[in-house]
């Protein structure tokens, strides 16, 4: 329903504000990736994922608007990760040029670089967490698994 009422709204700025109808296309398709992928459809996730990315990189951020909570790339990275597709390392390394020093994204790095057996780039995502991470006061998870990594 919230997906149909996304689209609503982009056909309905399209003649009016081409910018804001592709920011909300941008979240419809973000949000119909999530939904294929609850539904284990991880094909068509990623391609609307992919599909989101590639409209999002193609426009100039508007100054008033605040960076993205989940950037498309980092999504798409994320549902790759999760198909075990070793296209995610990329697929992260594309989000941080555009988001860099994003918590989540130097994480799904290290895991990406982790499962394709690039222990070395899995290493320097991990260094570069803890590193970013030096002064935060609390113990999140994930630094307890990026130092759990660096210490073997």
């Amino acid at each position: 329903m919230e997906i149909g009422r996304l689209q609503s709204l982009a056909a309905e700025l399209k003649g009016k504000d081409a910018y804001w109808a592709n920011q909300v296309e941008v979240q419809r398709l973000e949000a119909a990736a999530v939904l294929a992928h609850a539904g284990k459809d991880d094909k068509k996730a990623v391609a609307m994922a992919r599909q989101a990315a590639d409209l999002d990189a193609g426009m100039d951020k508007h100054p008033a608007t605040p960076a993205p909570i989940l950037p498309p790339r980092e999504l798409l990275a994320d549902l790759l990760l999760d198909a075990k597709d070793p296209a995610a390392l990329q697929a992260y390394d594309d989000s941080l040029k555009s988001e860099p020093n994003r918590f989540r994204s130097i994480l799904g790095k290290a895991r990406a670089a982790k499962a394709a057996g690039d222990l070395e780039t899995s290493r320097d995502a991990y260094k570069r967490l803890v590193t970013l991470s030096a002064k935060a006061d609390t113990d999140r998870p994930e630094l307890a698994e990026a130092k759990a990594f660096l210490s073997n």
